[in-house]
């Protein structure tokens, strides 16, 4: 093989490689830090609305989530805005691990945020496909509290009411082992939790 044809094969596996990992950060890229239960999706038709996905486990929790630990508010509001960021994920078990996946745990951000700047970006996701992480565990308490991943959830958020009822409301769209909505077999979206 001469150097140029092993340079030209060097350049489109580099090439190949680096689309790939676009390719898994686009697939991550729509995953919002809103956790919703395993149950509340399994007996869940696609198409059916679900009028409350919050309900986080453990006392004071709504169901939100850090990727990297940082609890504060202007996390959060990072998180909900644009196409989110959970590539800064980080597995609170091994932190080698920053790629989000079914058998991960994700900490929880403890207590309902409310401001301004947390509706504003729930009204910008409003009728948009996102993705959301499902649990089906969870462990410790406070600020150790963490989530299970079982799988995705695609939905529409079609309202939320922060102040007293503390609820989201979501037109869902099923439920996928990866956050691309793909389950690589053809999977309708179908309950996979």
């Amino acid at each position: 093989m001469n150097q140029n044809h092993y340079s030209r094969l060097l350049s489109l596996g580099a090439l190949v490689g680096a689309l790939m990992i676009a390719g898994a950060a686009q697939a991550q890229s729509n995953v919002y830090p809103i956790t919703v239960s395993a149950s509340v999706v399994a007996s869940a038709a696609p198409g059916q609305i679900i009028m409350d996905i919050f309900n986080g486990a453990g006392h004071g929790n709504f169901g939100w989530l850090t990727w990297n630990g940082d609890t504060t508010e202007a996390a959060l509001i990072t998180s909900l805005t644009g196409a989110g960021n959970v590539s800064t994920y980080i597995n609170p078990d091994t932190s080698n691990n920053e790629q989000l996946a079914v058998g991960d745990w994700v900490l929880s951000k403890q207590r309902v945020s409310n401001s301004i700047n947390v509706r504003n970006a729930l009204d910008n996701l409003e009728d948009s496909e996102i993705m959301l992480p499902v649990w089906d565990q969870v462990r410790g308490s406070g600020t150790t509290l963490a989530y299970h991943i079982s799988g995705f959830a695609k939905v529409q958020i079609k309202g939320y009411r922060l102040p007293g009822q503390s609820r989201v409301t979501v037109l869902f769209l099923g439920v996928f082992d990866n956050p691309s909505g793909d389950n690589g077999g053809g999977n309708d979206g179908g309950p996979g939790v």
